[in-house]
């Protein structure tokens, strides 16, 4: 199936914000980004202190296999092209009806409602590709990231296969 056709905007600190599906010629500013994130919000993201992604990561975070697996950035755009600053994914776990979700927000842009819109966007692109639960694995001590996901409804899941992380979760409507 082919990767929705979706782009939606909102204001964030005096900036219209867009959000739209990652595409492979986002391989640059996805580079980017991941480099630009702070240590600590690398490690939050990838339970590791990862500097940049790999070749191999990279090529995969860029393609969507939807509705297997999707990817959202927001983004600025601006005269040297746009500037990313989150992105949300899903990839669904087996051949289920769960997918995990991770995300991350420039750390300048976080706490102005970027990581909201992402997640919202995303959980409704997950439903329509037949998606019932979401869940991530979220660490201890990303306090902000907990209290975004129990904003939004998500509660604890069981445990983590990560035993420094709560498997947080979200049963889907419909």
């Amino acid at each position: 199936m082919a990767t929705p056709d979706y782009l939606s905007s909102f204001e964030a600190d005096g900036h219209t914000v867009w959000i739209r599906p990652i595409r492979p010629d986002d391989r640059e500013r996805e580079a980017a980004f991941v480099r630009g994130l702070s240590r600590e919000s690398r490690y939050f993201r990838f339970h590791s202190a990862l500097r940049e992604l790999t070749p191999d990561m990279l090529e995969r975070f860029v393609h969507n296999d939807y509705p297997d697996a999707l990817a959202l950035v927001a983004y600025l755009p601006g005269p040297a092209g746009d500037e990313q600053i989150g992105v949300a994914r899903y990839v669904r776990e087996g051949t289920g009806d769960t997918a995990e979700m991770a995300i991350v927000v420039a750390d300048a842009w976080q706490g102005k409602g970027v990581g909201t819109h992402l997640l919202l966007a995303l959980r409704d692109l997950a439903q329509a590709a037949g998606i019932r639960r979401l869940v991530a694995n979220v660490l201890r001590e990303n306090g902000r990231m907990q209290a975004l996901a129990r904003q939004l409804g998500y509660d604890v899941d069981g445990p983590s296969d990560d035993l420094r992380a709560r498997r947080l979760g979200k049963p889907l409507e419909g």
